[in-house]
């Protein structure tokens, strides 16, 4: 089922009403992105253990354990902004390897409000730059016209939300 039509407000109530559980809504994320996103590149990282914190979720739920108002919502995360066990690199390879041990406070507000991050976006090197083709790992292309690019220095958070590869990001 693909979910990327949906507003982040109806995949909650989804999830809520358990008409989808948390695994079937990231699976679809993740089926999109295999599709589309060699094309575009709108992530540098995903997240390997979304699936399990999924699972994780859907088992907390089962157990009567009340669902957040983004219960269920997959984001993206630009690659400047910290998420526990994902690469932040800025997009470039000076912090290549750097590995957080913590969340940013934004990223720990919405994981405590039920969402589930898919990954890292990709993003112009250090956020300078207006087109997301300073990227050392790449350009990001523009889901409506490949030949063309998403703008922004938050260029792959924009496609990945454009091309329905997430519900929303950061």
């Amino acid at each position: 089922m693909d979910l990327g039509s949906l507003s982040i407000g109806q995949i909650a109530g989804l999830v809520r009403r358990r008409e989808l559980s948390c695994r079937e809504v990231v699976e679809s994320y993740l089926s999109n992105i295999s599709a589309r996103d060699a094309e575009l590149h709108s992530y540098l990282w995903l997240n390997e253990k979304v699936l399990d914190e999924a699972e994780e979720r859907d088992r907390q739920l089962a157990s009567g354990a009340p669902a957040g108002p983004l219960e269920g919502v997959p984001l993206a995360v630009k690659d400047n902004i910290c998420v526990r066990g994902l690469p932040a690199t800025c997009a470039s390879r000076i912090l290549e390897g750097f590995i957080p041990p913590y969340d940013a406070t934004a990223v720990s507000r919405l994981k405590a409000a039920g969402a589930l991050i898919l990954g890292k976006t990709n993003m112009d090197e250090f956020a300078f730059g207006s087109s997301t083709e300073s990227s050392a790992f790449g350009i990001t292309r523009n889901p409506v016209d490949p030949a063309r690019v998403p703008g922004g220095s938050s260029g792959g958070s924009a496609a990945a939300v454009a091309a329905g590869l997430c519900a929303g990001a950061l």
